[in-house]
């Protein structure tokens, strides 16, 4: 863009690109209100009390909150796009609006009903099993509902005989809410679902001081992760513990950056207490040892204070964490993307290998291309471009995978340069969301569209939809299509 250019300012129709798109995320945030402020319904599970969280407990109809469930993911997942397309042809916001937009935004939700998902109700049913002296690794919620407990009678009935299969230090966090709560579901929950408020903030604070004084970059933060609509809908209102890993992993990588022996341990450590919330976290290692690299002071102190982290948490739990934990090796979830190929070769028993051994060969394939084709990462965040592409690569082939799993992603996206990325995993993050809608409850009438989400979406269109995602990456990463098509933060070429 020449000097002249600038000084114009870019043209009108990307302005209102620009303010077309936050207005397409502002319309998704609002109907995500909606959803949770109508109150228990298939979106959104009946958590008790009187509130807090807040509801009009209207009971609205199923096919409403599916309806509006799948408007707020395509309309969200559209304006993000736009928005970011119209960032990088010039467009700016006014300086505070997004910042003062985000803190806005992650109050209403953090008070609301979580909708989308009742896996908070499975911390708070786990987090009163560690209050009452239980282990929720041994404990299933089904001893919490029989006893006739407050908490235990809004246990969700698909995880009543599953132990938890989080760790420690997710657990630690659900007992404390629990204690905080006290034996009340809906008071366990409203501190659940502050924490998660609390998290998002923190990251979306540390992020924007990662991205530096390029008012580009830090746009990109903030459309990335703190207005992004499918991590508001999966992190904040459906208030998943993946926020938490996010906030402990963003703190590493600010914290490594810094350089040092002491750095690398407090790093370190910060990275174990991610893997010591969910494992799949520990994959970003590769790009903070990948930081780490030039100093073997910085390195070694950086795996002494992973094991430490690590190590100690897990030794204040039973064998049975790491068993529950390992057992989930071969599971495969409904985002699934090998499923349409292990139907289509008819197997039975033997799918879970085949997906297995699928899943291995594209991840270490997409993982060796994104390294190499990937464009260069923000000055100075050397771990950022390598804990993207491991991550990602896990991301896009694992069988077991979920859309609030993305709290992994998003935030190592949005510190990158702008790319043919964006756009690939923004659609597969809607894609993935729409299987899960509406998210609480099974629909009670089916309607040709629900019977078509169940017969033709779920176990077709997404699946494919994912597929063609994995070959576009792999397209892209053979042809050396990512590097040309980003630019480095400051809105210059990059790749050379």
């Amino acid at each position: 863009m020449t000097e002249r250019a600038r000084a114009a300012g870019p043209p009108r129709r990307t302005r209102l690109a620009g303010g077309a798109g936050l207005g397409l995320i502002g319309a998704a945030v609002a109907v995500m209100a909606v959803i949770a402020l109508l109150g228990p319904s298939a979106a959104v599970p009946d958590v008790g009390g009187d509130g807090p969280p807040w509801s009009l407990r209207v009971a609205p109809a199923d096919m409403l909150v599916l309806q509006l469930g799948w408007a707020a993911m395509i309309v969200g997942g559209l304006g993000l796009a736009v928005a970011l397309w119209a960032l990088r042809r010039g467009w700016r916001p006014r300086p505070g609006l997004l910042p003062a937009a985000t803190v806005i935004t992650v109050a209403v939700l953090a008070l609301l009903p979580p909708a989308g998902s009742t896996d908070v109700l499975n911390y708070a049913v786990y987090g009163r099993i560690a209050a009452l002296g239980g282990d929720p690794y041994v404990t299933a919620p089904m001893w919490l509902h029989e006893i006739g407990d407050p908490v235990g009678r809004y246990a969700p009935l698909a995880w009543r005989h599953a132990p938890t299969v989080y760790g420690p230090l997710a657990t630690w966090a659900q007992l404390a809410a629990s204690r905080l709560g006290g034996a009340s579901m809906a008071g366990t929950i409203i501190v659940l679902k502050l924490a998660a408020g609390l998290a998002f903030l923190l990251s979306a604070l540390m992020l924007d001081r990662l991205a530096g004084r390029d008012r580009e970059r830090r746009i990109r933060v903030h459309l990335l992760w703190s207005l992004n609509p499918l991590m508001l809908w999966h992190v904040v209102l459906g208030a998943h513990i993946d926020g938490l890993g996010a906030v402990f992993l963003v703190a590493a990588i600010l914290v490594l950056r810094r350089g040092g022996v002491l750095a690398g341990l407090v790093a370190g450590a910060l990275l174990g207490a991610a893997a010591a919330v969910k494992a799949p976290f520990i994959l970003a290692g590769a790009g903070l040892a990948w930081a780490a690299r030039r100093s073997a002071g910085t390195f070694l102190a950086m795996l002494m204070g992973v094991a430490a982290a690590l190590v100690g948490a897990y030794a204040t739990q039973g064998p049975e964490a790491l068993g529950n934990l390992m057992g989930k090796i071969g599971s495969h979830a409904l985002a699934d993307p090998w499923r349409v190929v292990t139907d289509a070769m008819g197997l039975g028993m033997e799918a879970s290998t085949l997906e297995g051994q699928l899943a291995l060969g594209a991840a270490f394939l997409i993982g060796v291309l994104l390294c190499r084709g990937l464009p260069p990462g923000p000055p100075g965040l050397d771990s950022v471009r390598p804990a993207l592409a491991w991550c990602l690569c896990w991301l896009l082939t694992s069988p077991m995978q979920h859309p609030w799993y993305d709290a992994l992603l998003f935030p190592l996206l949005a510190l990158m340069p702008a790319g043919r990325l964006d756009g690939l995993l923004i659609a597969r993050g809607v894609l993935a969301s729409l299987i899960y809608l509406p998210g609480a409850a099974v629909i009670a009438r089916p309607t040709p569209f629900t019977q078509w989400v169940a017969e033709t979406y779920r176990p077709w269109v997404a699946p494919l939809a994912a597929d063609l995602v994995i070959l576009c990456v792999i397209g892209l990463g053979i042809a050396g299509a990512f590097r040309p098509g980003a630019r480095a933060p400051g809105g210059e070429p990059a790749g050379r």
